[in-house]
């Protein structure tokens, strides 16, 4: 039984079967409960309470360690894979989106506690740093991507 129906040189424009998409979801939500029950047991065991996800900066710091790391796993699998055009690299999109989703839950948690703490100076000041590192880790994994045609 295949689970796609065609197979491109970019991952994120294949064609799914109805049975492939169904698996595919299954497993970004699968991927995106268990991160979400890790990010709750590191912060609950590790930081000091309460347990509140934009208040406590214990909490997002270990949050902010759990998602990148799972970003970084995420981005050099997708970029030591993706390029060999793999039939089975298709898998790695749940996992790329869900790192996605936690870089995003964290910026929120992050720009949440500088508001409530910080001046609006420190405030601008972490979000356009924030901006600039994101640009450059769009950048950089862009340059390495090779396009098709060239």
């Amino acid at each position: 039984m295949a689970l796609v129906t065609t197979q491109n040189e970019n991952v994120f424009k294949t064609k799914f079967t109805n049975t492939g998409g169904f698996i595919v979801t299954l497993l970004g939500l699968s991927l995106l409960a268990l991160a979400e029950r890790v990010l709750y047991d590191t912060g609950r065991l590790i930081a000091l309470p309460p347990l509140d996800y934009f208040d406590n900066l214990g909490v997002i710091i270990v949050h902010a360690v759990v998602i990148i790391f799972f970003l970084v796993i995420a981005l050099v699998l997708n970029l030591s894979l993706s390029h060999r055009q793999e039939r089975y690299a298709v898998a790695l999109v749940p996992y790329f989106v869900v790192s996605i989703i936690l870089a995003m839950q964290l910026l929120l948690q992050v720009s949440v506690y500088f508001i409530n703490h910080h001046t609006t100076i420190q405030f601008y000041i972490v979000m356009l740093a924030l901006i600039a590192v994101c640009t450059y880790g769009i950048y950089l994994t862009q340059s390495r991507h090779k396009v098709v045609g060239e």
